[in-house]
């Protein structure tokens, strides 16, 4: 790789960006793939095959070197991947281990063998995916085994964004009042104080107390009270966010995640979940807080679909930035500091 290239590539980051195939990416729901079923996923514009083969997740180029017909169009056979189209055979390795047209006496050429995923881990109900050796490790959320939580998974969702897009907007404290004011934001909280974001090598934590709608006044209420909330941000490259929502005068605590799928250039599709301590005890449903979110996801993603360019500028220079800015001008230090990992790599 040249120095221009790597220099433009190093500045901007988009759902295509060679850096990202060094770290893990949701691709599906573990529901999804049955044992001895294929499925098909796009990740970072490239399809994958994913397979449950005696209990375990693997991941393949979804393109049978031979013809290129897709994996996925295929079957699980005595524990490997049969393509549908000449009966080519691979190993969950990517090795291709038969050929049925050549009988079993001649050698297999290299060139039949495939790619498969670096790394492949089930978490969260959710199958992430790392086609290189992972940087970053999937996000800890301690609240996921905690019995005061039940979880509430949104439907996905398919956003016309890029997934940095869309962190940098999860991320960012100053929109609320504006983007948000059918759901949360308070209309009369403009003014971002300072506050801190610790560094822990490729992600950061961020701990903010400010004001929205009390839970019980959101969705559109005409007349509503504002209280304090605490939010934590917990963010780990490239594209994951753990946010911790704490409302003291509802005894109320409400992790929200937001995992981020880049499917191609354009195109992003978002995992998200809440989990809560007010549902097991009735003060609120699942339905509910599913509403009530998609609801603000929706205030986002109006607003985010509408912005032409779907990379965002890892040069601090690019874009204006205020003190307000602190936390997404940390994620794209983050982000600047993975591609500049990942290039050290090549």
């Amino acid at each position: 790789m040249g120095t221009a290239m790597s220099t433009t590539m190093s500045t901007t980051m988009d759902n295509v960006h060679p850096a990202l195939a060094a770290c893990f990416h949701p691709v599906c729901r573990s529901s999804d793939v049955a044992e001895g079923a294929i499925v098909r996923t796009t990740l970072l514009g490239t399809d994958w095959a994913i397979a449950r083969i005696d209990g375990r997740v693997v991941a393949l180029a979804d393109a049978c070197p031979h013809r290129g017909s897709p994996l996925s169009a295929g079957c699980v056979v005595d524990g490997v991947i049969q393509c549908a189209y000449h009966g080519f055979r691979f190993a969950t390795d990517g090795r291709c281990v038969a050929i049925p047209a050549l009988g079993g006496a001649s050698p297999i050429p290299p060139k039949a063998h495939t790619r498969a995923a670096n790394s492949v881990v089930e978490r969260y109900g959710l199958v992430w995916l790392a086609p290189e050796e992972p940087l970053v490790p999937v996000i800890d959320v301690p609240e996921w085994d905690d019995p005061e939580f039940v979880v509430a998974p949104l439907p996905d969702q398919t956003w016309h964004a890029g997934a940095a897009q869309m962190v940098d907007n999860f991320l960012d404290l100053a929109h609320f009042p504006f983007t948000h004011t059918g759901t949360f934001g308070d209309p009369g909280d403009i003014e971002v104080p300072t506050y801190s974001v610790d560094r822990d090598g490729l992600g950061f934590t961020c701990d903010y107390v400010h004001s929205t709608k009390r839970l019980a006044d959101s969705m559109g209420a005409e007349e509503f009270e504002v209280a304090d909330r605490r939010s934590i941000w917990f963010y780990a490259a490239p594209f994951a966010i753990r946010l911790r929502l704490e409302y003291p005068a509802d005894d109320v605590v409400m992790t929200i995640l937001f995992f981020h799928q880049p499917v191609d250039a354009t195109t992003t599709k978002l995992y998200c979940f809440d989990l809560r301590n007010d549902i097991a005890d009735g003060r609120t449903t699942a339905e509910e807080t599913i509403a009530f979110q998609l609801a603000v996801a929706e205030e986002d993603r109006a607003l985010l679909e509408r912005i032409v360019s779907k990379a965002v500028p890892l040069d601090a220079n690019s874009e204006v930035h205020t003190r307000a800015d602190r936390i997404t001008l940390e994620m794209r230090r983050v982000l600047l500091d993975l591609v500049h990992a990942a290039e050290a790599r090549s």
